[in-house]
């Protein structure tokens, strides 16, 4: 009997201590106002997203001039390497923002050969402040997520522009543990720098290292509409021959976006005068977009 009642009590105290331990969540308050745009004057971007293999398939120059090519407003750079001996001890994000005229920024993710590796957002606008995440990880290589704050000429709000590089492992458990971290930060359940997170004008962009259909990217669906439009085709990986849809786009559902147009050079090896094949072991994917609702 007093075994049966030590367990209860016991019982009791651990439900005790962890309703204690629970998270009160606080109800969001004021934020980026909702807006709606005609079609006439409704903000353009267009933006993509590329992973440059950290310049082991060409070099930064010649990433430069595929980058400039594709005339973006905001680009998600992946597979970047800062001051890696592999790399000749060059800060890449740095090497283009003087060789492409854009603005930068680096998110490390790891400490890597001498030098740090990561993620990076380029812009033709300015860069007014960023916040790099650590994603779960397991025992896997760090991920991270970056979020650069960018502030585009006659839009009232500023951009949110995230970019990130998943885990690459066909078990995709690490993967989707990502994603659900990254949809918290983006609805502000995890604190950021940026109090009106939730609300904000939110850009996800990245190598996903998961198709359309797969697993993983199915969490996002909550938040997120994936940028697509009917008989493009997706994939993006190898660069000579692409078989996978490994990066992505997406936009947050707290507005509505047009998207315009979708380019992805993987039909042939050139396009604007560039040998895509030659550059990186991804094709970039670009995509226009109009914003008709903040």
């Amino acid at each position: 009997m007093v075994g049966k009642i030590t367990v209860l009590l016991l019982s009791f105290i651990l439900s005790i201590s962890t309703v204690a331990s629970s998270e009160v969540l606080t109800p969001k308050k004021g934020g980026v106002p909702n807006k709606k745009f005609s079609e006439n004057n409704a903000p353009k971007l267009k933006v993509a997203t590329y992973n440059i293999a950290a310049g082991r398939v060409s070099n930064i120059e010649e990433i430069a001039k595929a980058i400039k090519a594709l005339d973006a407003d905001i680009i998600s750079i992946t597979e970047v390497d800062k001051k890696t001996k592999r790399s000749n001890d060059v800060d890449q994000i740095e090497q283009l923002k003087k060789l492409t005229g854009m603005y930068g920024a680096f998110g490390k993710a790891i400490d890597f050969d001498n030098g740090e590796y990561g993620v990076g957002v380029l812009s033709k606008y300015p860069i007014i402040n960023k916040q790099i995440f650590k994603l779960p990880s397991g025992e896997e290589e760090q991920r991270v997520l970056m979020i650069a704050e960018i502030k585009k000429p006659k839009l009232d709000a500023s951009i949110l522009f995230m970019s990130t590089h998943l885990d690459w492992h066909e078990d995709p458990s690490i993967r989707i543990q990502q994603i659900r971290t990254i949809n918290d930060i983006s609805i502000g359940n995890i604190s950021s720098k940026f109090p009106e997170i939730a609300s904000s004008i939110k850009i996800l962009a990245g190598d996903f290292n998961d198709s359309t259909k797969g697993e993983s990217l199915k969490n996002l669906n909550h938040y997120w509409s994936i940028v697509e439009k009917n008989n493009i085709d997706t994939r993006t990986w190898p660069a000579g021959n692409p078989a996978i849809d490994l990066d992505h786009i997406f936009l947050f559902k707290g507005q509505i976006w047009q998207v315009d147009n979708i380019t992805i050079p993987n039909k042939t090896a050139t396009w604007k005068n560039i040998n895509w094949s030659l550059i990186s072991d991804h094709v970039p994917l670009v995509s226009t977009i109009k914003l008709l609702e903040q």
